[in-house]
């Protein structure tokens, strides 16, 4: 039975707001016919002077000018610290960016079973030890895979985190396969190409999550899974961190140490099999899960001192924004 406090961490019908309209991502957004478009506003320009100055044009007003026709822009997030971050409790779905590295944007949901029908099917092809890696799950698939764990849908993750790459292909299997997604999910898909319309063409971007505070899930445990969330988000997206990261699991943490990190993430239910994951949520939950409920020396099977060592190994030379 999975660990109910697993911090990597279903939406009833109609709880979330209806999607909003397509945003194209921001490489391929400009209309197709633009430069045709724009040709065509040129020649009539020119045709209008031509039809006032010219002699013998015939009286009344000159023709209207073609425009082309605006270009939808999405809505811009709000960028705000973590402190201003874990301030807000939302009363429906809503997406802000962090301010010190705006690659990362976080989803705040106002449950945790909100957050689980938003989230969970993704987080199973991506980190779910033991499900398949080349297809969604379905709906009964999804739900047995859960029931399997000993969690629920709202308790099998307390936090999400992913890149735009995991996300990219989340969605573009469910178009292959003709999976039918939920509203929920929808809801992130929609966001996913607002974020991608922010930033730069070809710039990296991450996804997190987070839940409002609750009877699983008090105000020091969120604070500790935003926390844990932002880390990744920055693993993912900030320059020389996952090099770092990868360079501690490789070359300074011995074969014992990785041993005992990847028993302990075995344990939470992540792939072992996977040694990118490993290295991340090893940097996580070492530097950026403050909460002994969550992680402890006494979890990882370590003394304290040499839960310290491994500590100070990871953060010794690690960028932050």
């Amino acid at each position: 039975m999975a660990n109910e406090l697993d911090p990597t961490v279903r939406l009833a019908p109609g709880s979330l707001p209806e999607p909003a309209p397509e945003v194209p991502p921001a490489a391929t957004r400009r209309p197709a016919g633009l430069l045709i478009g724009g040709g065509l506003a040129v020649a009539a320009l020119l045709g209008g002077l031509l039809w006032v100055l010219l002699p013998g044009a015939p009286p009344g007003p000159a023709p209207e000018i073609a425009t082309a026709p605006p270009r939808p822009v999405p809505p811009a997030s709000p960028l705000l610290e973590e402190a201003a971050i874990l301030l807000l409790q939302a009363e429906q779905p809503r997406m802000v960016r962090v301010k010190s590295n705006p690659r990362v944007f976080v989803l705040l949901f106002t449950g945790l079973e909100q957050q689980g029908a938003a989230l969970n099917r993704i987080a199973a092809l991506v980190e779910k030890r033991g499900l398949p890696r080349d297809r969604l799950l379905n709906e009964a698939e999804l739900a047995a895979a859960i029931a399997a764990s000993g969690d629920t849908p709202a308790t099998w993750f307390y936090g999400h985190d992913y890149r735009l790459a995991d996300l990219t292909r989340f969605f573009a299997l469910a178009e292959r396969d003709r999976v039918a997604l939920n509203e929920a999910e929808l809801w992130v898909r929609d966001r996913l190409r607002e974020a991608v319309a922010q930033v730069a063409p070809g710039e990296s971007l991450a996804l997190v999550s987070a839940a409002n505070a609750g009877p699983r899930m008090d105000a020091a445990m969120r604070a500790a899974i935003l926390k844990h969330e932002l880390s990744h988000g920055h693993y993912f997206t900030w320059p020389g961190f996952a090099e770092h990261v990868h360079m501690v699991w490789r070359d300074r943490f011995t074969e014992a140490d990785r041993q005992a990190l990847t028993s302990f993430l075995g344990r939470e239910g992540y792939d072992t099999g996977n040694a990118e994951l490993m290295a991340n949520e090893a940097m996580a939950y070492l530097l950026f899960t403050p909460d002994a409920r969550i992680f402890s020396a006494a979890a990882l099977g370590v003394a304290e001192a040499q839960l310290e060592r491994l500590r100070g190994l990871m953060r010794e030379g690690l960028p932050l924004p």
